[in-house]
């Protein structure tokens, strides 16, 4: 046998064993549409695994987010996809099916609890904890499927995510008898279903779904929200800090104005937030705006 030919039949496994190892020792792969669920992801799999949110910006509207072709071939390149759902992010469906890969799962957060989805197919499911939960229990059982080297550290990460869902639980159970059935109303069904988990009492539905929509309000749904606001008829006003219109503010400044209490939410996990704790400040400040409402003015009834 030449030299030559026996120097390549010698160095072909060893290569052959090199690639191996270097696709073992790669991390899965999780694209999350929302940093929301990354944050779960995240938590789970710590330093194992490696989650990219392609949306981290409060500032970027969901419905409206274009992938750019880096984004577009990190979504082919991943084991799993983390969705939303009921047309939130339906921008990812597109680049899932433009981008077909025969082993990547996708798990749609709506999906998961069908069962708890509000009747007006509200789609901002990620304020309701039970989804989290079953999110968080869903991401692990793949992980540890693809990656059972790590899977103790796969569990404790599901421990710790879930125990701190349960503090978010308990903390609403709290809220909630502190003020049993509260009238309360909003620019936008961006809490829908914190407040169904607090069961507080949610007005002028058909008008939040109209400024979510870009749509505008019928007269006598407005006429219906001023009336709320100057007669105290709701104890607060939820306002999604994303959205900024002349409508948006029109209704915040009113409220105000009559010394409604206001809660500002967002649609994402801000960088460096676990999402237990993000879910866990939309309820303090609740608290604290109920707390200390503003003080009414004059031109409340102007």
């Amino acid at each position: 046998m030449p030299a030559l030919f026996r120097r390549v039949v010698l160095i072909a496994p060893w290569l052959w064993a090199c690639a191996a190892a270097a696709h073992a020792a790669a991390p899965p792969t999780i694209v999350a549409a929302e940093s929301t669920y990354g944050a779960i992801a995240s938590e789970i799999g710590g330093t194992h695994v490696r989650v990219l949110s392609l949306i981290r910006n409060p500032n970027v509207d969901p419905h409206a987010f274009e992938a750019s072709p880096r984004e577009a071939r990190e979504v082919a390149g991943a084991g799993l996809v983390l969705m939303n759902g009921l047309g939130y992010d339906t921008w990812m469906r597109q680049l899932l099916a433009a981008n077909p890969v025969p082993h990547r799962e996708v798990l749609v957060a709506a999906d998961l609890l069908p069962a708890r989805r509000l009747p007006d197919a509200n789609p901002h499911v990620f304020y309701d904890p039970r989804v989290g939960e079953r999110m968080a229990e869903a991401v692990t059982a793949w992980l540890r499927r693809v990656d059972p080297a790590h899977a103790a550290a796969y569990a404790a990460g599901e421990a710790r995510v879930l125990a701190q869902l349960a503090e978010v639980r308990q903390r609403a159970r709290e809220l909630a008898r502190a003020h049993p059935g509260l009238p309360v109303t909003a620019t936008e069904p961006v809490w829908g279903y914190m407040v169904r988990e607090l069961g507080w009492r949610d007005h002028d539905t058909a008008l939040q779904l109209h400024v979510m929509n870009g749509t505008e309000p019928a007269p006598r749904e407005m006429a219906a929200f001023d009336s709320e606001l100057r007669h105290h008829a709701v104890a607060l006003l939820i306002h999604n800090r994303q959205v900024d219109s002349p409508l948006t503010r029109s209704m915040l400044q009113l409220a105000r104005r009559c010394g409604v209490a206001t809660l500002g939410v967002d649609e994402f996990t801000p960088a460096g937030v676990d999402y237990p704790q993000w879910l866990l400040d939309s309820l303090q400040r609740a608290a604290d705006a109920l707390a200390h409402p503003p003080a009414a003015s004059a031109s409340c009834h102007g």
